[in-house]
């Protein structure tokens, strides 16, 4: 317990720029290997045909969803956990990683039994002209049935991240993805004893690798590991599911919407072929790059951030999202000349589809041009969720999805650009946001934390225990 005691003041005491990275390091590593899983089929599974890249890379659209519906618990989860490790109260942090989980578990179960009906229109939907209907709906309802592992032990990792342990999270992640790795070719292509299940292998290897994921969080949960707290019970004002609603609505709707935009670029991409719709899930896979190098950062940040004002230390937690920006800068100029400078490389990864080539290359380096203000924003956005304070960033990144979502049917009409209008469209709707968020953030609003929902300031003193 000492032991605890000191890794808790650690993160309240160590220099901002030195906590940030060692924190930050494993959770780039972690979300590397999430990626992975997603980087894996698709490369496994190029063999099979550009149908099949298109139905495994935009299936990740329909799973953007699943996770933004485990940010309805997950998000306030964060919050909470960090501001009560900063605060000193892990047993009423235990209760929230109970509840949390608990739900999590219960929302992915309805999400693996909605896939089984709903993949097919899913899909119908986003692609009218039918060309990846089949092997899609094939693709998502498997993997689907690991939705109710996979969103527990993002939960779990939630929970240990927030209380200050990046490391276990990652060493959790390697073993799943090595076995993702090691089960896809075998079962998509039937080596030694195993059976050629094509496309579906691929899904069945991910879904195996989400349930060992789980099993590894639930062997920790019954060990007391320190960073994972469970409680049924603590003094103190009462944690309720629904102070984390009211951090992680806000937070899940823009994840949620987020995937309907991405929906709605496949559906406006669809008249121009199969190439054009596998683009765009190409694309972003590739985008993933910069995407998970300010999520790392942001992630950490947001650990920081939300002890520092459980503490009641402002100055450190201003002070953290400071250097989190800068950080976003650097990482988000580099990764600009890569896309600028070698965009063919980074698609040849995914294809050897000439026309998909031709397209992906001009399509890149569009993007290129909105990564730096879409690096910031993420940092920040991410940051400032330890906070607390969700609904003001939600309401931005709404507004922005809803405008997005007509946009993208009128875009690739625009000037005859095709689906390279879906590329322009995100560029400036990306530059725009990033504006407007961290000029929000720059107000400081934030800085209250949730002391009223932990604390129960400005609400009557409650006795009893936090069930």
């Amino acid at each position: 317990m000492n032991t605890t005691a000191t890794h808790d003041r650690r993160l309240l005491e160590e220099a901002v720029p030195r906590a940030l990275l060692r924190l930050a390091l494993p959770v780039l590593a972690s979300q590397a290997l999430r990626l992975g899983y997603q980087w894996v089929d698709a490369l496994w599974v190029r063999g099979l045909g550009v149908q099949a890249t298109a139905a495994v890379t935009t299936s990740v659209f329909a799973m953007w969803c699943v996770y933004a519906l485990n940010d309805l618990f997950g998000a306030g989860l964060s919050a909470y956990v960090s501001q009560l490790f900063g605060a000193g109260e892990r047993e009423r942090a235990g209760v929230a990683v109970r509840k949390a989980l608990t739900a999590s578990f219960a929302i992915g179960l309805g999400c693996a039994l909605a896939g089984l009906v709903a993949a097919r229109p899913l899909f119908a939907v986003m692609d009218p002209a039918g060309s990846v209907v089949e092997q899609g709906t094939l693709y998502l309802r498997v993997v689907l049935l690991g939705a109710p592992f996979v969103l527990t032990a993002m939960s779990g990792e939630v929970a240990m991240r927030a209380a200050g342990d990046t490391r276990t999270p990652l060493l959790v992640d390697l073993l799943s993805i090595v076995l993702n790795v090691v089960l896809a070719p075998l079962l998509i292509y039937g080596l030694g004893p195993f059976p050629a299940l094509g496309l579906a292998g691929a899904a069945w290897a991910t879904v195996v690798a989400q349930v060992v994921m789980f099993a590894c969080y639930v062997v920790l949960a019954l060990r007391r590991h320190p960073a994972l707290p469970l409680a049924w019970q603590a003094p103190g004002h009462p944690v309720h599911l629904s102070g984390l609603l009211r951090v992680g609505v806000p937070a899940a709707l823009i994840g949620i919407l987020f995937s309907v935009v991405y929906m709605a670029f496949v559906r406006g991409a669809s008249p121009y072929g199969e190439a054009a719709v596998a683009i765009v899930g190409v694309a972003n896979r590739i985008e993933a790059l910069q995407f998970i190098l300010s999520l790392a950062v942001g992630y950490a940040a947001a650990t920081l951030l939300g002890q520092a004002l459980g503490a009641g230390d402002t100055p450190r937690a201003e002070a953290v999202l400071r250097v989190a920006q800068r950080w976003s800068l650097v990482i988000a100029s580099v990764m600009t000349l890569v896309l600028l400078v070698a965009p063919r490389l980074l698609l040849a990864m995914f294809t050897r589809d000439p026309a998909l080539l031709e397209i992906g290359v001009p399509y890149l380096r569009v993007l290129a041009l909105a990564v730096v203000a879409t690096g910031i924003e993420i940092v920040t956005a991410e940051a400032v969720m330890g906070s607390g304070h969700t609904r003001e960033i939600s309401l931005i990144y709404t507004v922005v999805s809803l405008l997005r979502i007509p946009l993208a049917f009128w875009a690739p009409r625009w000037g005859g650009s095709g689906v390279l209008g879906i590329a322009w469209l995100i560029t400036i709707t990306c530059v725009v946001r990033a504006i407007v968020l961290v000029g929000w953030t720059a107000r400081g609003t934030w800085k209250r934390g949730l002391a009223r929902e932990l604390r129960g300031e400005g609400v009557a003193p409650e006795a009893g225990a936090s069930g």
